[in-house]
């Protein structure tokens, strides 16, 4: 930092920002901290050299004002995604365009990036469902996962098995219900598209806090054990107020332009009198 030196420093990494805010301290350098605390509460955070702090929504906000950070630093733009979720096309023209049937509900079935979770016990409970229904799994870069996908719904009818796709925004468009683990951008992408979140298997910690999030603003379900998946599905797909309801949370709380309105704050610290 002392090489490039910077007017500012973007730190996305509560130990990254623990170090520049010693570097301010100890050698009186007077660059500009921004901490960007997106999913996860850390007290660490909280240092007084931060000028700064961006967060994905206000109850993160709130905490960190009730563990010392100053209010008028504090800045929730929502957590940063590709822009393309500020302007989707509509779900009918979507699914159109993805081969998906306009008259049948589609559910998502995300295993994150990494491609991480069971298959074959989230599609026995997917099969207990009455009602008719179009799946699409999405396995992420997991090619054994996929192939594991590709057994498990062998014979099923209306069911598409996918690994990576660069086309999410488009996928989330045509939903209507999302079963993912809980990664934060994957929320905020949902979100985006007005999905109900359904979640499973997540990690302690972040993830965890992240469905105490989803059950908070009401957009969705933590799933706790395999058996409420049937049973979550079939609520919502027999009640379409109740989806209706969460549609409207989701597209509520959800932040389209963060990587904008985030950016935009950090222009502003730039050029504000020291």
């Amino acid at each position: 930092m002392r090489t490039f030196n910077p007017e500012v420093v973007v730190a996305t990494e509560v130990g990254l920002c623990e170090l520049a805010a010693l570097l301010k301290r100890e050698a009186k350098e007077r660059f500009r901290l921004v901490g960007v605390e997106l999913m996860d509460f850390n007290r660490a955070w909280v240092q007084p050299e931060v000028d700064l702090y961006l967060t994905s929504h206000v109850d993160l906000a709130d905490e960190l004002a009730a563990a010392g950070a100053p209010p008028d630093r504090i800045f929730t733009s929502g957590q940063p995604i590709d822009r393309v979720f500020a302007k989707l096309p509509d779900r009918e023209t979507m699914r159109e365009r993805l081969g998906l049937n306009p008259e049948v509900p589609v559910l998502l079935l995300l295993f994150g990036g990494a491609g991480y979770g069971n298959p074959q016990r989230i599609f026995e409970g997917i099969r207990q469902i009455p009602q008719s229904l179009q799946v699409v799994i999405i396995a992420g870069r997991n090619s054994r996962l996929e192939v594991q996908a590709r057994k498990v719904a062998q014979g099923a009818p209306q069911v598409h098995v996918l690994g990576w796709v660069d086309n999410m925004h488009e996928w989330m468009t045509a939903a209507d219900i999302v079963v993912t683990k809980p990664g934060g951008s994957t929320l905020m992408e949902a979100l985006c598209a007005g999905l109900p979140v359904l979640v499973m298997d997540p990690l302690p910690g972040n993830e965890q806090r992240t469905c105490q999030w989803i059950e908070r603003w009401n957009v969705g379900r933590w799933l706790k054990h395999p058996e409420e998946l049937t049973l979550a599905l079939s609520e919502l797909l027999t009640n379409p107020e109740l989806l209706r309801q969460m549609r409207e949370r989701a597209l509520a709380v959800a932040r389209p332009n963060a990587a904008r309105d985030a950016a935009q704050a950090v222009l502003r610290l730039l050029t504000a009198e020291r």
